[in-house]
């Protein structure tokens, strides 16, 4: 069974290749690849950075850095997953293949679960209290401001530590919520060559080739 699905997805790739090998555009790209499904055979990291597979190393993927991504962001696209390719992008030295979102982290996503908690600031009775016992030379009058202007100061401490606490609950909240969208973003691969990419790379064969050890691009013919 294992041999027939091998030879079944070499077939394909064979058959996909030859029929669109002259593509040389990223449109031509994109019409070839988007909205096509394929089977991953590694997990992904829940990231828009994805894998950077570099093709003309002897080893194309940094595994250090593969492994630093999965254990930060966790898996966006599991091993084994069938998952939609959203968006094909050539930039000078790279083609981006995008799976099921390209990748949490990219422009309108949340980022950030920081919660800023301004201090708040001394009332005005507060700073005339200090102002008046300066200028208090009776002692039990000085003392009765001295116990009035504690009693503010800790009110205004107490709200202090009540906002810290309701700002570290809303970015715990925050943090959950964007590990969640993380999870349902997909991810990518970059595949970066070392020169600039001409017409003549441009073709579904050198993304295939690239990609060979990482995807099954057996289904790649069916919508």
């Amino acid at each position: 069974m294992r041999y027939i699905r091998n030879f079944l997805t070499v077939a394909s790739v064979v058959l996909l290749s030859v029929a669109f090998a002259s593509a040389q555009t990223e449109a031509d790209l994109k019409q070839f690849f988007e909205g096509r499904r394929v089977e991953v055979k590694i997990d992904m990291p829940a990231t828009k950075d994805g894998i950077n597979v570099y093709p003309e190393r002897n080893q194309p993927i940094d595994y250090g850095k593969y492994g630093s991504l999965l254990k930060t962001f966790g898996i966006g696209v599991e091993e084994g997953d069938r998952v939609m390719i959203t968006k094909i992008k050539v930039k000078d030295k790279h083609i981006e293949f995008q799976l099921g979102g390209g990748g949490y982290g990219t422009l309108g996503d949340e980022t950030s679960s920081s919660v800023y908690v301004p201090a708040s600031i001394k009332t005005q009775r507060e700073k005339n209290l200090e102002k008046e016992i300066k200028d208090e030379t009776n002692e039990r009058r000085r003392r009765r401001m001295r116990e009035e202007l504690d009693e503010l100061r800790g009110e205004r401490q107490r709200e202090d530590r009540r906002n810290r606490a309701e700002a570290a609950a809303a970015e715990e909240l925050a943090k959950q919520r964007i590990q969640e969208k993380r999870l349902q973003s997909g991810s990518r691969f970059n595949i970066r060559f070392e020169s600039k990419l001409t017409a003549e790379d441009l073709t579904p064969e050198t993304v295939i080739e690239a990609l060979a050890e990482y995807v099954d691009f057996y289904e790649a013919g069916n919508r």
